[in-house]
């Protein structure tokens, strides 16, 4: 990852964090959790991130003394205040979400998280347990990936941060998943979309929507440190119906995806008209 795109800022920021800022105010729980021993690193946290706002997001954010101002939302963040914590100020600031991960006796740990674009409500449950804990509900990803995943983790440096993504197809549009049973809601948006396919299956275009979620790792040098960033983003299905390469990579992908995958994330409810529409696009690309 190139380091001065780390934080990430759309069209939408506005709403997006108004948005944001109802789950924090609201429902807080859901989706933010931090361990006491964390703030030594969610403070370093903080003072990076605004030290690259500053740097390569000059044009919507200023310091004012101890103050951090955003031009798009007006939100301010103050360096000096102890009455909350780094990371909260942080969530109330960027689109980002942030999950940190620090070593105890030889073992990382999730120490804090914030994570108001949440799936399945699982990362900030995750807090005070290895990165195995958060994955386990994912069918045979610590199997297969488990040991990859913790030698990632343990190597990444801080001179060289780094992305990665991961994707579902929903019908929810929406970045924002609904706080309570979140799979249940998309279940039950699938069985929805399905009723709408079975008539016109053409409509999966429009229907069914590619939610994508770009995560960062960095290393924090003083507290040595993995912060862990994620930033979600969602497009209809349409938006890759001219997109040879991406249309046949998911097809490849989700050809070999086993029972228990398609299942994690209710794809299988839409399985058949979803196939058989990037069949269609595959055979005209």
């Amino acid at each position: 990852m190139r380091a001065e795109t780390w934080i990430q800022m759309g069209a939408e920021h506005a709403g997006m964090m108004r948005q944001k800022w109802d789950r924090l105010d609201h429902h807080r729980p859901f989706f933010y959790r931090t361990l006491p021993s964390s703030v030594t690193a969610q403070r370093e946290l903080r003072e990076r991130v605004c030290a690259h706002l500053l740097a390569d997001h000059a044009d919507s954010f200023e310091k004012r003394g101890s103050v951090l101002v955003s031009a798009l939302t007006g939100r301010t963040l103050d360096l000096d205040d102890t009455t909350i914590e780094p990371l909260l100020q942080l969530s109330y600031l960027v689109e980002e979400d942030f999950m940190l991960l620090e070593d105890f006796a030889g073992t990382l740990r999730i120490t804090a998280a914030s994570n108001a674009y949440s799936s399945s409500g699982r990362l900030a449950s995750s807090v005070g347990h290895e990165m195995d804990w958060a994955h386990e509900p994912v069918p045979q990803l610590t199997e297969k990936l488990g040991p990859r995943i913790n030698r990632v983790l343990g190597s990444i440096h801080a001179s060289k941060p780094c992305e990665r993504f991961n994707w579902q197809i929903t019908p929810l549009p929406s970045v924002f998943f609904p706080h309570t049973d979140p799979h249940a809601a998309n279940a039950e948006a699938m069985r929805t979309a399905l009723a709408t396919l079975r008539r016109n299956p053409a409509a999966v275009g429009n229907l069914l929507w590619m939610r994508v979620e770009r995560q960062t790792l960095m290393r924090l040098p003083e507290s040595n440190a993995v912060a862990f960033s994620l930033h979600t983003y969602s497009d209809p299905m349409s938006s890759l119906q001219s997109d040879a390469e991406s249309v046949h990579s998911i097809l490849a992908l989700l050809k070999n995806y086993s029972p228990e995958r398609w299942q994690y994330s209710e794809m299988d409810i839409v399985r058949e008209p979803l196939m058989n529409w990037l069949e269609a696009a595959a055979a005209i690309l």
